[in-house]
């Protein structure tokens, strides 16, 4: 029996995916009552995942909820572990980079570890557990305020410790990927420190699952073409990638995992 975080979680991935879900068809698909989808769906629409409609739910298109590291984990995973290895291939040994918290980045620093002479700054506290292990790569900390939700570090101690650095490439996590609003994320410090981070690089490169595009959170990052490659899926909507690459942004699709 699937935990209520689970399944709310499922529901939402079943909801994105197919647009709209009857109540009759979740209950019989997780195989429990009416009644307790119903209450799955008051959570989710009073948490901003999914708005209800006549005795189904669809798609929240508006502002994005902010999910936990642990849910961000369960979403997408293999394709995040492609995105996180095709970026790899933009790094070369001897390169200083730094890699944005969040699950995306996390592959990446997964995916990094055998290459040697690199050093890598990160706020993310996971991306750099999943580094401690690599002897040949320098790992550097921005410190700051710790968000326990997001695992990662944000503030005016984080951005200070950054100001005197200058990296080759910023790989850039985010939260929504919209046409109008650009890149944004949900935490004000964050997305402060992230345009830092995009300031002290020669190179933005953001990674985003196409479930990214057309959501948006509060706080801009970057304005929609502002970056210089973006590493998704195939997923990406039409307008999105031709948008990107008429705006001369480097655009690297990969395929999904069957």
């Amino acid at each position: 029996m699937k935990s209520a975080v689970e399944r709310r979680m499922e529901i939402v991935t079943v909801v994105n995916q197919d647009g709209k879900a009857r109540v009759e068809d979740l209950a019989a698909q997780f195989n429990v009552s009416s009644v307790t989808i119903r209450s799955d769906l008051s959570f989710l629409e009073k948490n901003g995942y999914v708005v209800r409609s006549h005795g189904a739910a669809i798609p929240n298109t508006g502002v994005i909820a902010e999910l936990s590291v642990q849910e961000k984990r369960r979403q997408n995973i293999g394709v995040k572990t492609l995105i996180g290895q095709a970026a790899v291939s933009l790094i070369t040994n001897g390169d200083t980079i730094i890699l944005d918290s969040g699950t995306t980045t996390r592959e990446i620093a997964a995916s990094v570890k055998s290459l040697d002479s690199l050093v890598v700054m990160t706020n993310g506290l996971d991306v750099a557990m999943e580094l401690s292990s690599a002897p040949h790569i320098e790992v550097l900390m921005s410190g700051g305020v710790l968000r326990k939700n997001a695992l990662s570090f944000s503030g005016s101690q984080a951005e200070a410790s950054l100001k005197n650095y200058r990296f080759d490439k910023v790989f850039l996590g985010v939260d929504g990927f919209d046409l109008r609003a650009g890149i944004t994320t949900h935490n004000e410090q964050e997305a402060s420190l992230n345009r830092l981070m995009c300031e002290i690089s020669e190179q933005v490169i953001a990674v985003a699952d196409s479930t990214k595009f057309g959501k948006r959170s509060c706080h801009m990052i970057r304005e929609f073409g502002n970056i210089d490659v973006l590493v998704t899926d195939a997923g990406i909507p039409e307008e999105y990638l031709q948008g990107l690459r008429d705006m001369k942004v480097e655009v690297i699709v990969v395929d999904k995992e069957s």
